[in-house]
Formats: C-alpha cells, structure tokens, sequence
C-alpha cells in the first residue's frame, strides 16, 4: 500500500499543472512500481491521471535501448525538475576560441554507464528505507528472501521478527542477520547479498549547467550527480563545488584535483537530502605555446606560475624555457607584457591574476653543427657535422650514395661565412674526384652549416612523378572539392614557367576570381546555396586556376627546399635549373648597395645554358662543368666571352668586352681564363651542324629509301646514289615534295579560306539577287580546310638525268622524290559529263578526249581549259590553239582540267582559285598513292 502511494505521488508530479508543459519522463523506479501493480490497477491510475499506459511503460526505451533500471548511471537518470531532460548541450565556444580545461567532460555524448547495481556495494555504504536485501537459508532449511527496508529501518524476516538496519554498514548488517539466524534455527545457515538499491534525491544549486532536484542511485558520487546535471554552466567553477549535508559542510570538491592528479577525496558518496552548491568562477588564465595542453585553466587565489605550467602539463620540448611572456592587466586595467624565465625560481613563484595570458614560444628551428646534402643522393637531408668533415665523410660512395642520374663533375657547397647575415658563398667541386680522392684538393672541408648540392645530370630528374604526385596531394587537401590534377606533361610545362619572370605574373586576376568563385560555389562544406552573382567555374577555368596555383607552389617550394627539412627528401626529383632556382635567389639579394650579384650565364651550344652562381675562384672552365658540359656540336676553336665593367666608380656607364676564346684551350686546361660578375660566354655552333639533312627516295629507283645529304649535295647526286632508275620509271610523271613549300602552301590555302568566307558573306549579304548556293559555298569551304597542302615542286627529272645542269637542284631536309611507273593515261576532270581517264594516243587532240568524257557541262568554263603536265607545270595555251593536231600535243600522264565558270556562280572569283587547288593537290596525291 505504501508502494501504491509513493507511485501515486509520483505520478500526480508527472500530470500536474505546473510541469505539464514540460513534461518529465519518469524515472526508472516510477516504471518499476508501476509495473509491480496488477493490470486492472496499472489501467486505473493511467486513467484517473490521463497517462497513455503504453507511452509511460515505453519511457526508457525511447532514451536507451539498453536495459536500465533504478540503480543505472545518473547519467540517464531524469531530473524531477522542470527543465525538460538532463541532455548535455554542447558549449557556444567559437572554433578559434580557447576553451577552459574540464569542460569537454561534460560534453561527450556517452550512453551510459556501467550499472551501478551490479557493483559491488562498498563496506562503507549505510543501509537504508527502500534497499533490498536478499536472504538465503540453507541447512535444515532452504529457502530464499528478498527484502525491502522500510520506512522504519527495519527488516521483516519470517520467524525472526523485525531487525533494525538503518544506518548499519552492509558488513554490520550481514554479521547481525548471521548472528540472529544462529541463534534462532539450529542447524541454518544464511548468505546475505545486497538487492536493489536506494533511490535518494540531491538538488544541485549554484553554477550548474541545469540546476535542480534529480533522483540517483545511493551509490552515486558528486562526480556522477554533475553528470546528471550536464555539468558546470559557462561561469560555474569546477574547483569550488562544495557538499552541503544536514545544513553543514561535508566537503569539499576540486574537480581539476581528479582530471590532472587522480585525487578523488572530494568525490564522496552521496546521501538523501545533499546539496551540491557549485560556485561562481573566480578567474581563469591562458596558456598557450609549447605546452603540452594548451588551454584556458580556472586558478585559485595564490596559485603560482608554477601551478599553472603544471596543470599544462609541462613545457614541450621545443619550448624556449628561458623567456615566456606573460601578458596581464595592470592597475590601471590595462594590458602589459612581462618577460618570464621558466628556469628562475623566482619567475615560477609569481602569484597569478585572473586574466593573464602566459605564452611559451618554442626554440629556433636551427641546429648547430649540422650540414646538409640535398640533390640527386639516395638520403637527402641534414647531418651532423663532424671535426675536419670533408666531401668524402658526406658522400662515401658514387654507386651507394647518389642516383644514377647524378652528373658526376658538379656540386655546390652553399656555406653562410657570417651566423648573423643572411649572405652565403659558393664553393664549387668535382663530386667523383672528391669522392675517389679523399684528402685532397678536390675534397672541399666542410663547416658547420653548409649545405652540399649534387645535380642530375643536364636537364635530367630523378623518378618526376613522385613530385607531381606531391603537388597533387597537396593540391587536392587545400581545394574544398577534388578536381583531377594536371598530366604529367602539364606538370612539366608548369614547372618550367616557374623559372621565367614572365610566368610569376600572368593571369593574377583571372586566378583571384576563380578562387573567389571556388569558394562561394562548389565547397561540399558549404551547405548555403550558391550566389547569383558566381556561376561555376567551366573546365577551362578550373584549368586555369589549377595551373596558376601550381606556379605559385611550385615556387614557393623551390624557395624553400634548402631551408625545410620536411620538403628535401623531395630534391632528388628537381632538375638542375629547379635547385639552383633558389641558390640564384639569394644571390640576387646579396647584390645591394653597389656590388654585383655573383652570377654569370652561359649560352649556346651547352648542355644545360642558363644562369649560374659564380663560386669562390671559379673559372671558364669551371662555368663550362656547370652547364654539363659543351655539346657534340659545339666549335671548340672559337666561343665569346662577353664582360659588363666600368672604369671606375665614379663613372656609372657601363662598358662591354667581347673576347674570342679557344674551348680546346679552355677544356684542355692550357688556358685559365678567370670570371667575373655577370660575365657571359656564348659556346657557338660547328657551320651547319644543325642542318641535318635527310631526304627519300620512292618509287622506281634501285634502292628506294631515306639518304642523309651534306650541303649543296644535288637531286643527280642523290639518283646516283640511290643506283639510277628502273626500266618501269615514269620520269615525266615524277612528283618532288618539300617541306618549305608545304608551309607556305599552307599559310595560302588559311589565307584563302578567309578570303572565300569573306567573299561568300558579302555575297549572301547583298540586296542584289545571288546566284550562289549556300550549301556549295558550306560544302567548297569546309573541302578548303580539310585539303592538306602537298608541297609540290615542279623538277624537270629527264633533264637532271641528262646531266643538264640548270635542271638540277639542291637538296634540304625533308625532300621527298616520288617517281611512279610508266602511266599511259590521259585524265579528264572538272565540269565534263563523265570525268575519267583514257588511253594515251599519239597525235590525239584535247577535243578528242573531251568528246570521251562527254562533253562540257552547263556550267563548264569552255575558254579557260588547261592542262596539268605528269610533272606538276601547267599548260596554258592560247586561244583557238586548243583543238590543232600539232600544237601543244598532249603526253600521257597528262590531266586536262575543266573548270567552272565563275560568272556562273555570281562573278566568285575565288572559286576558280579553289578549284585550281584541289586539281592540282589530286593529280599529286595520285601519283603519289600510285606508288
């Protein structure tokens, strides 16, 4: 009955007035009791109070979908309150704001806990009204108990009368059952075991994050009762939370004492009736820097820098101890820097005010006594520096230590004379014979801090793809959206325009805008939608952004590969250009206030030409090494040096040298010929090295192929060659093709079709009536851009055969003689009835083979017939002369073009120049495809 009463009470709480607005879930123990009751009184209450019975008997599976009761983690346990639930809401901190230490207890979104009913129950823990006890009998009796505490304390076992239990110890409880068991029934033994639980009720006042009265297991802590709560509000303090009991201090809980040392004095059990009073935060500081946790604390007054390292955890390695700085406000409320030395005890003592912001900067990232090796090497990057290290104690091995494309015959040792100043010198040397000869004087001492440079040889790199799968990588992590990055070739091209001054500021707007759209627009981050003002970006857009930030990272990378120890495992990728890229940077700094930038340049037939730092002592000969070398082609006789100086420092015109230099000399080390800034030497070319000519020979020749020809070699000589003619050869039919005359066809055949567009749209434009066709100006216009320009050039072979001198001619790279079988057809083409080719015969006139085709077309332009020779020349003969036996006689192989009447297509000049054209290309490409 008292049960029916309680669950009463409870659920008149649950409907009432006040708290109907805010409906509070109801506890585990209202469902138990309810449950308890039979179905008929289940029914009843949820009628007379208006409750859904299955909404309520539901309650708890809605939260969890483990099995909870009573006794769970308060964690879930639902307040008696009218807030509406004990839901941990996460705090308004905004991203880039510190946030105090503890809180983020609060705000993980855990189930629950382990159930406190299944844990072992302390010897500490007071029984009292509503714990269970279960009792089991054995011996001459067996039987088994479960019961309940009431109200007065007091059990009722059967056949022992009421024992008094409240505010025993579950030890005492169990040695008194024992003792009155034995005393009552010979013969009996019993087991004592806890049941269920206590529930006890504590109201959480002061700063918590949701005030107010809960339910909690009799074992819950204070720890567990802020849970509940979802813990400290904003300005709550979780170092001042006190346990008030009966009207008196209980204790006291400092929450950073169990985070940071495990201490958990404070954390006491519970009782019925505590009140747990969080206070107001007195003050907090900042640390921030090379700590370990860097975060806002909450302080306590008199505690010490000291303390607030230690509960930062301590400084991190690469913290720089002996100077932090201490930001605070002063009496006049406003903010001041005090400089900290984290090693003087006196500094660690300063008592802390609320506000204060401590910032430990971390060390200087360089490191003494160490050298770097950087290039085409197997193990890029720093190391230590040894007494009398040389070359050979940093590479020991050509074939264990530097990639097969390292050029052998040049390296760099960038080394900063001054720790203080910026400005380096270069120092020059030959890796093998530094290598092979340790000790000598190829093998360059080192000092503390420089670094060694090895080059792939000439413009070769060591496995490019792993760097443009670097940029890719990294471009895809800072792009909100993944965009397919460039082909290796582009990459390439990329890379190359880094190196050009004028490729640093091209499109800078065009890229501004597109990050701009890229922003607003298609970031999957971005869940607003996209402006009216932007439009996405089109593929030739994205590829222009992707191209413009690869140039700007491309160079920033190459400006800091020397100095980034995360970035020189990279450098064995870089061609020679790219790693000198930012040794020249800096010695372009270093020209100032008058002095030169030590640099000179080397042009021509080099390997690699271009700039180059000028080292300590450095000679011709030394510039020469660094450019890889002179190439095959180069003219060892005789190269220029160029020299830029002035007379003397008052006069600031600059004067120029040419001197005439012997690379023979030079190579051979009979001449030294010692540099200067800005000195240029241009390597010339061996006369018509570059002129490389190769022709061919098709067709009926007796050994058809390509010949290689020097210069001024003839078309008679290559005939010779090539071991005369076949018996089967055409001559008058040969075609002879060259690559000059291919371009130039080509430049005409675009210059054309602009003029036929031109003249078509005038034409369909006109007010007079055209007679022009579109769909035959469309169909002339695109045969005109798919005609490809055959190069032809007219030769007169029988002459060359017959040693006539003026019919011969020199031959250039590229010529192509075509020379067909024996034709003995005459073709007739253009605007006849039936175009077609016929058999040769002798004395036949151009009527004769007219009348075979058919005749003229309507559209045939009968006065300005020509004919096309076998041998490409053209036939005009005069007027009236066309149809006499004896003149201008055909031959065969001949063509005899008819063509159309311009004044038949509204006076279109053009398209007897068009038709011309195609004749003329046909009758080559036959003869060619004859072949």
């Amino acid at each position: 009955m008292k049960n029916l009463v309680l669950l009463l009470t409870l659920v008149t709480a649950l409907v009432s007035p006040v708290t109907l607005s805010q409906a509070i879930t109801p506890s585990p123990a209202m469902i138990e009791q309810l449950k308890n009751l039979p179905r008929a009184e289940q029914e009843k209450i949820a009628r007379q109070y208006g409750i859904n019975l299955t909404q309520l008997t539901n309650v708890m599976p809605q939260q969890n979908n483990d099995a909870i009761n009573e006794n769970d983690s308060p964690r879930i346990m639902q307040r008696q309150s009218t807030v509406p639930s004990a839901k941990v809401e996460q705090p308004d901190f905004e991203p880039d704001q510190p946030v105090r230490f503890g809180l983020k207890l609060f705000d993980a979104q855990i189930s629950s806990f382990a159930s406190l009913s299944a844990m072992p129950v302390p010897d500490s823990y007071r029984l009292g009204p509503d714990d269970s006890i279960q009792l089991q009998l054995y011996g001459k009796v067996n039987q088994q108990y479960e019961l309940s505490v009431n109200r007065e304390g007091e059990l009722q076992i059967p056949e022992l009368g009421n024992v008094v239990v409240a505010g025993l110890s579950f030890p005492e409880v169990q040695q008194l059952i024992s003792e009155k068991v034995g005393q009552a029934m010979l013969g009996v033994k019993v087991a004592v075991s806890m049941g269920k639980l206590r529930s006890i009720n504590v109201f959480i006042a002061g700063e918590a994050k949701h005030p107010g009265t809960y339910t909690l297991s009799a074992l819950s802590s204070v720890t567990q009762a802020l849970f509940a709560a979802g813990g400290v509000s904003d300005i709550g303090s979780l170092r001042q939370i006190q346990v008030r009991r009966q009207g008196k201090l209980a204790a006291e809980f400092d929450l950073y004492a169990l985070l940071l040392q495990g201490k958990a004095e404070g954390d006491i059990a519970l009782q019925h009736g505590d009140v747990i009073f969080v206070s107001t935060l007195e003050g907090v500081a900042q640390v921030d820097g090379e700590v370990r946790r860097p975060a806002l604390f909450e302080i306590k007054p008199g505690e010490t820098i000291s303390n607030l390292l230690s509960m930062a955890g301590g400084v991190n390695p690469d913290g720089y101890n002996k100077s932090a700085t201490l930001e605070r406000l002063n009496k006049q409320r406003q903010r001041e820097l005090v400089n900290i030395d984290l090693t003087v005890e006196r500094d660690l003592k300063r008592k802390l005010q609320a506000g204060d912001f401590l910032k430990v900067n971390r060390v200087s990232p360089r490191v003494n006594n160490q050298v770097a090796l950087l290039g085409a090497v197997v193990r890029p990057g720093f190391y230590a520096y040894q007494p009398d290290m040389r070359i050979s104690g940093l590479i020991r091995s050509l074939w264990g230590d530097l990639h097969a494309t390292a050029d052998p015959d040049y390296g760099l040792v960038l080394r900063q004379e001054n720790l203080n100043q910026p400005d380096i010198s270069v120092l020059q040397f030959n890796v093998s014979k530094a290598v092979n000869a340790p000790g000598s004087e190829y093998d360059v001492a080192l000092a503390p801090g420089d670094k060694v440079l090895v080059f792939n040889y000439a413009n070769d790199s060591y496995q490019r793809t792993h760097l443009k799968m670097h940029f890719t990588k990294q471009y895809q992590r800072q792009q909100s959206y993944q965009q397919e990055f460039a082909s290796l070739q582009d990459f390439e091209q990329q890379a190359t325009d880094v190196l050009s001054a004028e490729a640093l500021q091209q499109n800078k707007q065009r890229t501004h805008v597109a990050d701009m759209r890229i922003n607003d627009n298609l970031s999957p981050s971005n869940n607003t939608k996209a402006k009216p003002d932007f439009e996405p970006l089109s593929i030739e857009e994205m590829r222009y952004q992707q191209q413009d930030w690869l140039k700007e990272s491309f160079r920033i990378f190459l400006s800091q590969i020397l100095y980034d120890k995360t970035l020189m495992h990279l450098s064995p990728h870089l061609t020679r250009r790219e790693l000198l890229y930012p040794v020249l940077q800096q010695l372009n700094k270093q020209a100032r206030n008058g002095n030169q930038p030590h640099i000179a340049s080397i042009t021509g037939e080099v390997m690699v030409p271009g700039e180059y730092p000028l080292a300590i002592n450095t000679d011709l000969y030394q510039l020469i090494s660094a450019a890889g070398g002179v190439k095959a082609s180069a003219n060892l006789a005789r190269a220029e040096l160029t020299r830029y100086w002035k007379e003397d420092s008052d006069n600031q015109t600059r004067q120029v040298t040419h001197l005439d230099v012997s690379l023979t000399a030079v190579l051979n080390k009979d001449q030294v010929v010692g540099l200067q800034s800005r000195d240029n030497l241009n390597v010339f070319a061996l006369p018509d090295w570059n002129q490389a000519r190769v022709v061919e020979v098709r067709g009926e020749v007796r050994f058809p192929g390509r010949y290689p020809v020097r210069s001024g070699e003839t078309l008679s000589s290559l005939l010779s060659r090539a071991g005369g003619l076949t018996s089967g050869a055409f001559t008058q039919g040969a075609v002879f093709t060259r690559e000059m005359i291919k371009e130039r066809e080509k430049l005409q055949l675009n210059k054309l079709l602009e003029q036929l567009k031109a003249d078509v749209a005038t034409r369909a434009l006109s007010a007079e009536k055209s007679m022009i066709n579109p769909a035959d100006a469309i169909a002339m216009v695109k045969e005109l851009q798919n005609q490809t320009p055959v190069g032809r050039f007219v030769v007169d072979l029988p002459g060359v055969i017959s040693g006539n001198v003026n019919a011969d001619l020199e031959l250039e790279e590229g010529d192509v003689l075509y020379i067909p079988r024996k034709n003995t057809a005459v073709t007739v083409v253009g605007e006849v009835q039936h175009a077609s080719s016929h058999r040769y015969k002798s004395g036949m006139s151009v009527d004769y083979y007219l009348q075979q085709a058919g005749g003229f077309r309507k559209r045939a332009d009968e006065d300005a017939v020509y004919v096309i020779r076998a041998d490409g020349s053209v036939m005009l003969p005069e007027q009236g002369r066309w149809f006499a036996v004896n003149s201008n006689e055909l031959a065969p192989g001949d063509t005899i073009v008819v063509p159309l009447d311009t004044e038949y297509k509204d006076n279109l000049s053009l398209w007897s120049q068009v038709t011309q054209i195609f004749y003329q290309s046909a009758v080559a490409l036959v003869a060619i495809s004859s072949l």
